[in-house]
């Protein structure tokens, strides 16, 4: 049970998490675009939005409202249109370019995947010298990121939505945040692992490598005191 709980530890970590979630993200929201909700009156009392009753009290009929149904709920092709068309642009052109930018995102969210699933390799991964271990791959991802939350930014200034303005800066402050935990916890693992080779260890394989972090320093001063 031990080993199992470090096997999770050790290929759960906060990277790994950070790179599912931007993986998920990204595809989801880009998939968004190609499935659009369809326009359906919803009937279940709890969305009614009034109703009419005759001289008695009695209910004639409910006002229900016209909604976007479907597994994602939202029709991104007609909104993208009222959008483009404040700048004069056509309803084809509009949609063109929402799906361009949609296969931009699914693009970089199945980045993050491979990177995700990369990740979950055994340890020996980081011996081969590709694009993966110099960690090209993951600077690009992040960067692909970034650059999809500036054309968005940019984009909803020129379309004049504040609202969406000020979500897609927070989107924008958190993948900051995220690749900055990520740069840190990555380079915390990568010294952790050198150490580990040098020998400096706490003598139980079976730990992650987050989990014996917390008595290399320990071991360290032992072993100098005995050299001493």
């Amino acid at each position: 049970m031990k080993r199992l709980i470090y096997l999770f530890d050790q290929r759960l970590n906060l990277i790994t998490l950070l790179l599912l979630f931007w993986a998920l993200f990204w595809t989801l929201d880009g998939f968004d675009k190609f499935f659009d909700g369809e326009l359906d009156i919803v009937f279940e009392k709890w969305a009614s939005k009034g109703s009419v009753v005759d001289n008695a009290g009695n209910v004639v009929y409910t006002i229900q409202p016209l909604n976007p149904v479907g597994w994602f709920g939202v029709n991104y092709t007609d909104q993208m249109a009222s959008y483009f068309k404040t700048i004069h642009v056509s309803h084809d052109t509009a949609v063109a370019l929402t799906y361009a930018f949609a296969g931009f995102e699914i693009l970089t969210g199945l980045l993050f995947l491979f990177l995700f699933l990369w990740q979950l390799l055994p340890e020996k991964r980081e011996d081969a010298k590709n694009l993966f271990s110099d960690r090209t791959l993951h600077r690009l991802a992040y960067k692909m990121s970034v650059i999809l939350f500036v054309i968005l930014s940019v984009s909803y200034q020129i379309f004049g939505d504040r609202t969406r303005l000020w979500e897609v800066g927070t989107y924008m402050l958190m993948t900051l945040i995220a690749y900055d935990i990520w740069y840190r916890t990555d380079r915390f693992l990568l010294e952790l692992r050198q150490k580990r080779l040098a020998g400096i260890d706490d003598d139980d394989d079976t730990n992650s490598e987050q989990a014996s972090a917390y008595s290399l320093e320990r071991i360290s001063v032992e072993r100098m005191e005995e050299a001493e």
